[in-house]
């Protein structure tokens, strides 16, 4: 028998129990089962043996494997590893097959694997969102395997995930939280986490799910079986334990010490071979990887060390021109390298082990690297290699002076900051910095420095952006450094920092230029986000005026929806706040408003506050559709988060919790979704009516990390939330003290305007539960005075309402009514409905109970198409009361589903598969079978042709009456 199949025999045996965890996973995937196995362990140990029997029987199983193998040289080149799985399957096959593949969110993954677009894909996005960076491109890559897998199960080979790039790592772990249900998995082979671990690759090995295989040391039965089937002979005792000792029992050590036994002809019988051991393996394996080099022919030796700087997947072009070998040497040195086990056979040039390209290039002095590596970056170069590439080899060497260094590492930071991976385009700026560029340059290095190291999250951002902001003669340097400070400053909670960055900028640009409208856009969208933003441009915003007509332009957009958000929260006037925020919204609806469309959230806010809520919800449906469809997740949460809250107030409680819950789902990816307050926020007021404790909604609060911060104004609802919760949890004392902070904190900020805040009418009626009626008329007075000033009808209901529920008794039928038909034109069913019952109730206490039928059983219909289970609940109980007992129909129909299972199956009844409801959704396949399945089950159908129909019945029918 071959002496290599005997040694791998001898192995695989050993290894019997780990291969049948590899085969467990295998058969998994193949159940629909997918998981993520890491085999972990030190170099040599049989983690790549491991991964070679994983593809082998996988393939045997009928699976398809896509392979990879990380490399410490080329950790910088954004989306490396991906582009090994994924490219070449892509490439190869046929356009149909490709085109299936890449169809739906997966053409998101078309840019970052050098491969075309299907038709009719959706638009890339544009460079990665200011704190969203590349959450665009790891939707695409998971669907694109998940698609893959569609096919034929998938299984997802990466070796040495140690040396992982980040970007990639990013995207291997947000497929690795999806694989629930889906004939896909992941098997990495990684050495054993220890502090330099990137972040990004010990999430993948550190998450619970993760099954982890440690592969242990070779037996002694094994070693002896080993070095018998290698040296032709019976191995002495010692022989064989010097060899454990030496090798600690890894199985590539070994391997690599038995054939340098074999070169020096040392007889394994005697126990003298014994001491021989120590000698030739001094500093382990690199020495007999250097003497096997050493004994080959000399081309091949310089082929070996171009290659080791070339690395794994190298071209073999490149490494003759590196090496300076001949065109007729080329071949023979391939076959010697090969021969010698350097080299795997095959196309793909590939170290047999990474041990051995470490120690070959651990062997070259620093000249030769530099020599080397920046010879392979102008070999690279010139035959077009992506930058990325180019850019690895540059990083290796020392500075020179060199303009066309500088170029190329601007050239390869920009690419890589596209692709979401901020951390390694500093990397390459502050290398290209050090070369240095140009005086003419350095101004455009240092900002693309600082901007990159922003969007990382570092503080090592302020310094460069400072610098351009302070020094800079260039103004769109100017301009770029602030905005961009500026933002990271706001997202790391130092808005006043921010604002006077922005500020400062402001004075350094000409008054009339496109840069100091750029600055003036970004201090304005900011001045509804954070108290000291506001009051730095307050200056500004009292100067605004009116641009008459439909917005023509950002700044006119922006100031449109600073004036119409004016309206509100210093309650002026809401027919105002109308007419300006839908002229602001002619601009054109952005799809990122957070990347200088601000002004869109506001005019949107300013809408529904002012209770056009129709206009409002079809801008938002508008940017969320955009957004879904190009995998812009940042917009979907914060855009979500706004919708949630205004689904609330129409009273569509089911939109509104299924909202809120997309967004905070979504926000723990996402740097910069603020706005996930409004959806807790939104979550507590919508779970408060759906009949869900007073405990869990706190839960909820303390769950989500969610803190009322005085600087962040949207943040005044999650206090006004928490509040109503105290009081629905019956403290309040409690609930008095945090709805009067409302006003207290920022007395200007939406605390004035009841359509904002209504905290007076909550507060008045705690008031009232705790005996302080005075105190309690007073202030429902005042929010009466406050809501007819502004002029929405919600808010003038609400308060009305309050007003009559804290009144004199005799007062609170008249009040009441007044209070419904002030809600009759406002379009919120839920407030409507809640004073429908109070007139129920109070025209019962009076012993009018024909009288009180009509008005609770129509409360009753309300709040049932609400979702209101709290008010139906109350409904019923007043029913009861009269002798009236309407049919059960809080959980019939498409009420009993939870807001969840409503959104999916609306989207199915509108036609959408479950492949791509869960692209909309930004949920797995199986969450949608999962929610489907429930719902075919409580509505009782069988088919989504069925779905349309049951939709459609749902609401609009008064409940059924029983005697």
């Amino acid at each position: 028998m071959d002496r290599q199949l005997v040694v791998e025999s001898t192995t695989l045996l050993e290894r019997e129990h780990e291969l049948e965890r590899v085969r467990a996973a295998l058969r998994a995937v193949g159940q629909r089962a997918g998981g993520l196995l890491a085999i972990e362990g030190p170099p040599g140990i049989g983690k790549s043996r491991l991964l070679i029997e994983a593809r082998s029987r996988g393939e045997q199983r009928g699976l398809r494997i896509l392979t990879a193998r990380a490399t410490e040289l080329e950790q910088g080149y954004p989306f490396g590893v991906v582009r090994q799985l994924f490219e070449r399957a892509l490439l190869e096959a046929d356009p149909e097959v490709r085109g299936r593949w890449l169809s739906g969110a997966a053409a998101l993954a078309a840019d970052v694997l050098g491969v075309a677009p299907v038709a009719d894909a959706p638009a890339a996005s544009e460079g990665p969102a200011t704190g969203d960076p590349g959450y665009a491109w790891q939707h695409g890559l998971y669907w694109l395997a998940s698609n893959i897998s569609s096919d034929a199960p998938l299984v997802l080979l990466v070796d040495d995930l140690q040396w992982c790039d980040i970007p990639s790592a990013r995207a291997l772990t947000f497929i690795a939280r999806r694989l629930g249900g889906q004939p896909l998995a992941l098997i990495l082979a990684t050495r054993p986490s220890d502090p330099t671990l990137a972040p990004e690759v010990a999430a993948l090995l550190t998450d619970p799910a993760t099954e982890l295989l440690r592969p242990l040391p070779l037996t002694r039965t094994s070693v002896a079986e080993l070095i018998r089937a290698r040296l032709d002979g019976e191995p002495h005792e010692r022989f064989v334990d010097a060899c454990i000792d030496v090798t600690g029992g890894n199985p590539f050590l070994i391997g690599e010490l038995l054939d340098e036994v074999a070169a020096r002809g040392i007889d394994p019988a005697t126990a003298a071979a014994a001491a021989a051991l120590g000698t030739i393996v001094p500093r382990g394996v690199a020495n007999t990887v250097l003497l096997r080099l050493a004994r080959i022919e000399p081309p091949a030796g310089e082929l070996g060390r171009a290659l080791s700087v070339l690395g794994d997947g190298a071209q073999v072009g490149d490494a003759a021109r590196l090496a300076q070998i001949a065109a007729p040497d080329l071949e023979p040195a391939m076959a010697s390298l090969v021969s010698a086990g350097v080299i795997e056979p095959g196309g793909v040039v590939r170290f047999t082990h990474p041990i051995l390209r470490t120690a070959i290039y651990g062997d070259l002095s620093a000249a030769e690297r530099e020599r080397l590596h920046c010879s392979a970056s102008k070999i690279l170069e010139q035959r077009g290699a992506p930058a990325g590439q180019v850019a690895a080899h540059l990083m290796q060497t020392e500075a020179s002076g060199d303009v066309e260094a500088v170029s190329l590492l601007r050239h390869a930071a920009r690419e890589a900051l596209t692709l979401g991976d901020a951390a390694g385009a500093a990397a390459m700026l502050a290398r290209a910095l050090e070369e240095p560029p140009t005086q003419a340059d350095r101004d455009g290095v240092v900002l693309e420095l600082g901007q990159a190291l922003a969007r990382a999250g570092a503080p090592q951002a302020i310094a460069p952006l400072s610098e351009i902001v302070a020094h800079s003669n260039d103004e769109q340097a100017v301009v770029a450094a602030a905005i961009e400070l500026s933002g990271m400053l706001f997202f790391a909670g130092r808005p006043a920092e921010g604002a006077a960055i922005l500020h400062r900028a402001q004075q350094r640009v000409p008054p009339n230029g496109l840069g100091r409208e750029q600055l003036d856009v970004a201090l304005l969208g900011a001045s509804y986000t954070s108290y000291s933003a506001r009051r730095a441009a307050e200056p500004m915003i009292l100067q605004l005026r009116d641009p008459g007509g439909p917005a023509r332009g950002m700044l006119e957009a922006t100031t449109l929806g600073i004036l119409a958000m004016d309206e509100a929260m210093y309650l002026r006037s809401a027919a105002r706040a109308r007419d300006l925020g839908r002229r602001a919204l002619a601009a054109g609806l952005p799809l990122e408003p957070h990347r200088g469309g601000n002004w869109a959230i506001l005019a949107l806010a300013a809408l529904a506050l002012s209770d056009d809520y129709e206009a409002s919800m079809q801008g938002m449906d508008a940017i969320l559709a955009q957004a879904r469809r190009r995998g812009v997740a940042l917009t979907v949460a914060n855009v979500s988060a706004l919708r949630a809250l205004i689904a609330g107030r129409m009273g569509d409680l089911n939109s509104a919790e299924a909202d809120a819950q997309a967004a905070i789902e979504l926000a723990p990816d996402l740097l910069g979704a603020e706005y996930v307050v409004l959806a807790v926020s939104a979550a507590v007021l919508a779970g408060l009516d759906r009949d869900e404790t007073p405990e869990s909604l706190r839960q909820l609060i303390d769950r989500s990390g969610i803190r009322y911060d005085t600087e962040f104004l949207p943040s005044s609802q999650l206090r006004y939330a928490s509040g109503v919760l105290r009081a629905a949890a019956g403290n309040h004392a409690a609930a008095v003290e945090e709805l009067f902070s409302c006003e207290l904190e920022h007395p200007t900020f939406g605390g004035e305007n009841p359509a904002v805040v209504p905290w007076r009418s909550a507060a008045a009626l705690s008031l009232a539960e705790l005996g302080r009626h005075e105190e309690a008329r007073a202030l429902a007075t005042e929010e009466v005075r406050r809501a007819e000033a502004f002029g929405a009808a919600r808010a003038i209901g609400m308060a009305l309402r309050a007003q009559a529920l804290v009144g004199p008794p005799e007062q609170r039928l008249e009040g009441l009514q007044a209070a419904l038909a002030a809600l009759a034109p406002s379009g919120s069913r839920l407030e409507h409905a809640r004073v429908l019952l109070d007139v129920g109730a109070v025209i019962r206490a009076s012993g009018q109970r024909v009288a009180a039928r009509e008005p609770l059983l129509e409360a009753l219909t309300l709040a049932s198409r609400c979702g209101a289970r709290t008010l139906e609940r109350r409904a019923r109980a007043e029913l009861a009361a009269i002798g009236v007992r309407p049919g059960a129909t809080d959980r019939d129909g498409a009420d009993s589903l939870t807001p969840s299972e409503r959104r999916v199956v609306e989207l199915a009844a509108a036609g959408g598969t479950n492949r791509e409801i869960a692209q909309t959704l930004f949920v797995t396949e199986k969450t949608v079978e999962t929610h489907l399945g429930r719902a075919f089950r409580k509505l009782n159908v069988s088919s989504r042709r069925q779905l349309r129909d049951v939709l459609a019945s749902d609401g609009g029918q008064r409940p059924g009456m029983d005697r």
